[in-house]
């Protein structure tokens, strides 16, 4: 005769509690699991601690501003250097994230990466992988450096640079090397328009520069009177950091990276820059730039 309310079924009442039991307890285990699952899963995205956040911070070198002061310059007013701000943009472009960018010189930059104040950082970093930080192993800088003489002057080599003296701007890619390799002095000046200028004043020698500045400069009648020694230079190479033990992020950076090179990317950034620069010099030079 059944009893009064609900069957325990054939096996009998006490099966029935160990499998309610049972499955009390894997739901527990499950509830408490969960969030450690999900940071696991979540870290083999890129980026994952700026897609929580909604932006993507981007420690840059900082630059001048504003760049058309000519004269006296207030150093205490910076902005972001052009060229790594491009990649900054289209770097969280590809992530679908806006970007911050953080103004940082290059040591302070791996610094704010390694503690986590910036998720990566873009702009003269040399590749020095470790604990705290990885990088890439493919280098952003990409072109050719030439150098630039007065036509009739005593220079028509790069071998007849040793003992002179070569302008170039901080960040450069190929006035560093430019010296080291030919045995130049190097003057450096905070601005690329005040390496320019200076060179243009018979501060320097020479002016070592990216091709593409060169190539705009050269269009523009006061540019006439130099010339471009034969052969060219290689570029320093520079990396991109992201956190340490980051491998998502880092082969994010990595693929983006040969995308860049591939589409020929980095040459019409590095294009637009050179254009710019051009342009700032032609305002200073016909003194259309505010006072």
């Amino acid at each position: 005769m059944a009893s009064d309310g609900v069957s325990a079924g054939p096996l009998g009442p006490r099966y029935g509690s160990r499998a309610r039991n049972r499955t009390i307890v894997f739901l527990l285990v499950l509830a408490c699991i969960s969030p450690t699952l999900s940071r696991f899963v979540t870290l083999e995205k890129p980026f994952a601690t700026a897609a929580l956040r909604g932006r993507l911070i981007v420690a840059v070198p900082p630059r001048p501003a504003p760049v058309l002061t000519v004269g006296h310059v207030d150093r205490t007013l910076r902005s972001p250097d052009p060229f790594a701000a491009a990649l900054a943009e289209d770097l969280g472009r590809r992530l679908g994230l806006p970007v911050d960018l953080l103004l940082s010189e290059p040591g302070a930059a791996a610094t704010a990466v390694a503690t986590g104040k910036a998720d990566v950082a873009i702009g003269g970093l040399s590749f020095q992988p470790s604990s705290k930080l990885s990088f890439s192993p493919v280098s952003y800088a990409t072109g050719r450096g030439q150098a630039l003489v007065l036509r009739h002057g005593n220079v028509h080599d790069w071998a007849a640079l040793r003992g002179g003296s070569i302008c170039t701007s901080t960040g450069n890619a190929y006035g560093p090397r430019a010296a080291r390799l030919h045995g130049a002095r190097l003057i450096t000046y905070d601005r690329p328009l005040d390496a320019l200028l200076a060179f243009q004043a018979g501060e320097c020698t020479a002016l070592v520069d990216d091709e593409l500045v060169i190539k705009s400069l050269l269009k523009q009648p006061d540019w006439s009177y130099y010339s471009v020694l034969p052969g060219d230079i290689a570029p320093t190479p520079s990396f991109i950091a992201t956190a340490g033990g980051d491998t998502a992020s880092m082969r994010f950076v990595d693929s983006t990276i040969r995308a860049w090179r591939q589409s020929r990317w980095l040459t019409t950034a590095r294009e637009s820059v050179a254009k710019q620069l051009a342009f700032d010099m032609f305002i200073a030079e016909n003194d259309l730039y505010c006072h």
